[in-house]
Order: C-alpha cells, then sequence, then structure tokens
C-alpha cells in the first residue's frame, strides 16, 4: 500500500490539506503552531486505489525551541521516519519560504524519495499567476491549493493515482504490512484516561510502532490517532485519546476539541480501555470517567498502570483492588487488570478479555426468550411490594440497551435493581445494561 506523508512548518495548513484529501475532518485543525505533535495516519480509497496519508508534526529548526520541549521531541522523532514513506508532499505557504525551509527544500531535493512541493492557500488564479517563483526551487511536481476550500485537491489526488498506478513507484516499505489492510475491524478499542496516565506508551506498545509521542509532560497527546494490528490472527483497531481532565481545566480551545475527539473515538468504540495511574486509582476524574463510559454503554476494561512500580507491594495491591470492588458495585462488574504499558504486561490477557466483552453483547434475543426474562423479573418482591407491573420488554440498538415498560413510574433504585437482574439473567454481568423503564398506563 503507497504511504504519503505531508510534511512542512508549523501552520502552513498541513492538517486541513490531510483532512481534505481524506475528506474528513480527522486531524485538529487550529491556527497557532504546534497543535500536531503526533504522527496522524489515515487509510482511503480513491478511484482503483488505496493509500495511506500520514499528517506529521510541524517541522521548526530546533534551536528556536529551546523552550518547548515537546514539539522538539515530536519533530525530531518525526524526521527519523521519512525514509518509510514513497511519496513526501512539503507543503508550503504562498507568502514565501523562511530561511529554514529554504535549507529543508535543498535536504528534500537530494532525498531518495520522490517529494512534490504543495503551495497552500492560492484562492484564486491570480494568486497562482503570482507565485511560479515557487517553480525555481526545482521540485519535480509542483502544485498551488486551497486545502481549506478544496481548490485544487482532486487534481493533487489525481497526480497521486497516476504515480502509483504502474506500481513502479512503490517501494517495499518495512512497517506496511498487507495483512493490515483493514476491511473492517474484529475489534475497535478506546484508549481513555486522565493525561499522562501512560495511554500513548500502551498505544505504541500494543501497536508496535512509536506513531504516539509520550512524554511526562500532561496534554502531550491533542488528536485521536489510530491504528490497526493483529491480535490472535483478529484485527484490532485502536484509538489513543487525548487525556480527559475536568471541563473547568480544559482553557484552550485546541484542548477542548480534543476532549470531543475523545469522545467521538468512545462512541464508535465496542470497548473501551480505561488507564488510571496505580497513584491516583479512583480518584473524582476516574470515577467521572466511568459515568462517562457507562453512559455511552460501552464495555470497559480497567488498567491500573505501572505494575513495576509496586509490583511487591501487597499492601498498594490490596488497596486498590479495595477501590476497584467498590466501583464494580457503584457501576458493574467490569474487568480489571494490574498493567505495564511499558512492557506490554497482561495486555493479552486484557485484549482477550476485550474480545469476550463485545461477544457479550453481539446477540441478538429472541422474543421468546425475553418474554420468559419479564415473566421472572415480574415475580420479584420489590416491585410486588411498590405494585409495579412489567408489560413487556424490548431490545435496542446497542444490543445492551433494554426498554421495559410498567404500569407505573419507578424510582432510581427500583431501575438499578432490575438492570442488575437483567444483566444475571442474561449472563451479561461483565458489561453495562442500558435500561429505560416508560410507563404504559393502559392495560
Amino acid at each position: 500500500m503507497p504511504a504519503i506523508a505531508i510534511i512542512g512548518r508549523q501552520n502552513v495548513g498541513k492538517s486541513s490539506l490531510f483532512n481534505s484529501l481524506i475528506g474528513a475532518r480527522k486531524a485538529i485543525v487550529y491556527n497557532r503552531p504546534g497543535v500536531t505533535r503526533d504522527l496522524i495516519e489515515e487509510k482511503v480509497s480513491w478511484g482503483e486505489g488505496k493509500w495511506t496519508l500520514t499528517d506529521f508534526p510541524g517541522f521548526e529548526n530546533i534551536r528556536e525551541l529551546r523552550e518547548d520541549t515537546l514539539t522538539q521531541t515530536a519533530i525530531q522523532a518525526a524526521q527519523k521516519q521519512l525514509d518509510k514513506f514513497h511519496l513526501l508532499l512539503f507543503i508550503v505557504s504562498r507568502e514565501g519560504l523562511t530561511p529554514f525551509e529554504a535549507d529543508l527544500a535543498q535536504k528534500l531535493r537530494r532525498h531518495k524519495k520522490p517529494v512534490w512541493l504543495v503551495v497552500n492557500f492560492i484562492d484564486d488564479p491570480q494568486l497562482e499567476a503570482d507565485a511560479t517563483d515557487f517553480y525555481e526551487l526545482g521540485f519535480a511536481e509542483t502544485f498551488f491549493v486551497s486545502a481549506l476550500n478544496r481548490r485544487n485537491i482532486d487534481a493533487l489526488k489525481e497526480k497521486i493515482q497516476n504515480h502509483f498506478r504502474s506500481g513502479k513507484n512503490l517501494d517495499p516499505v518495512p512497517t506496511v504490512n498487507a495483512d493490515n489492510i483493514i476491511v473492517k475491524a474484529d475489534l475497535r478499542l478506546a484508549i481513555l484516561g486522565k493525561p499522562n496516565a501512560g495511554k500513548s506508551t500502551l498505544f505504541n506498545t500494543l501497536t508496535g510502532k512509536e506513531r504516539a509521542l509520550t512524554s511526562p509532560i500532561a496534554g502531550t497527546t491533542r488528536d485521536s490517532i489510530n491504528e490497526t494490528f493483529l491480535f490472535q490472527g483478529k484485527r484490532v483497531e485502536v484509538v489513543d485519546t487525548a487525556g480527559l481532565r475536568r471541563q473547568r481545566n480544559v482553557v484552550e480551545d485546541v484542548e477542548s476539541i480534543s476532549v470531543k475527539r475523545a469522545k467521538e473515538a468512545l462512541e464508535a468504540a465496542d470497548v473501551c480501555f480505561l488507564v488510571m495511574d496505580y497513584l491516583e486509582n479512583l480518584d473524582k476524574q476516574n470515577k467521572t470517567l466511568f459515568a462517562l463510559i457507562a453512559a455511552a454503554g460501552k464495555p470497559l476494561i480497567a488498567l491500573v498502570n505501572k505494575l513495576d512500580a509496586f509490583r511487591d507491594d501487597k499492601e498498594t495491591k490490596a488497596k486498590i483492588a479495595t477501590e476497584m470492588a467498590k466501583a464494580q458495585k457503584a457501576f458493574w462488574n467490569f474487568p480489571w487488570f494490574f498493567v505495564s504499558a511499558q512492557t506490554g504486561e497482561n495486555s493479552t490477557k486484557a485484549l482477550e478479555k476485550a474480545f469476550a466483552l463485545k461477544n457479550q453483547i453481539i446477540e441478538k434475543i429472541s422474543t421468546p426468550k425475553l418474554n420468559t426474562i419479564l415473566k421472572e423479573l415480574s415475580r420479584s418482591h420489590l416491585l410486588q411490594n411498590q405494585n409495579i407491573r412489567l408489560k413487556y420488554i424490548t431490545q435496542g440498538t446497542p444490543l445492551n440497551r433494554f426498554i421495559l415498560f410498567a404500569n407505573k413510574p419507578v424510582t432510581a433504585p427500583v431501575r438499578r435493581h432490575l438492570a442488575s437482574s437483567l444483566a444475571k439473567k442474561l449472563e451479561m454481568t461483565d458489561v453495562p445494561i442500558l435500561l429505560q423503564v416508560r410507563t404504559q398506563l393502559r392495560p
């Protein structure tokens, strides 16, 4: 599969070009340098071909980034990966090249891979006519586009298709495996948690790739990035999300967008990994994340991270186990593991459990079975004491959502009792049950 990289300095429209080429708003676009820090990747189909498109963090002169160690790290890590791509799209602004870009252009012209120049912010033909100096840079192909307005984007896509159509321009890329060309993932997995809990480290360990930037500084990951890997012969699509903090701590517009993307990843997932630092465990914010996942009706596996730091500490382990038992009582009987995101210890167990959880909620339950369960639920002394009569039950979407019709409104404790009883009868105690109880006054 051809691999294409979008590179350039910060704030010249790389992420806008990435979004325009894939036809979706995946990379965060914001008018401030340094927003993209990870490698944002997407597999796309254009015409008869399939491509992998990657949005790089903005390249800048490292000497000028003395105070921004995160961006320095991101740039240095990204530059080491350029040789893995078959085509580089070097994007610049119509305003002209900075001294750093001019130096970068010279280095890219000597690159072994084809490099095409993409001049952005060309909104009309007159601006294109005034920008002919860019041809003097000597790149094999030069395109004048407006990434935001999609001007000349289709022409660029067509040129890319023609470039790879014969297959002669495609060199082997060790990181691209034909087995990982996804039609449909067997499991969609979202990694959630607070900032600096170890989500990106776990993502890199699971996928075997250094796509997510890791750092002890909270807020390193801003975009949701996804990757696909094989686990026991099955395809797993995993998404690393931005760390979710308390809303009052989300003060940057960029971070607000990141939180939105994390919630979107949660909605699309089959199962969630909630990564927690063992020192924080079930603090207020992690409980909020539990509630957020429960409201979405997603199965979750709690992963208490940094096992190497407390492996032989029986007291710490016992304290964590007690906290988890309380959380299971408050929410549902979710599974949890001690893990090391760094080494991947116990990640196999967590992945095996994730597939088992998904399998619990893929079965459409027959009407006779639901009617039998309804009769069993109706025998509850709690319902009889409050003169509550259950009329009928339906299964919704997703398949762990149920609607019960009763003769009168029920209180929250009664609803929780019904949800717990229903989960036991359906053997779905490891996943959340979304239960609505509606009033049907007619007999």
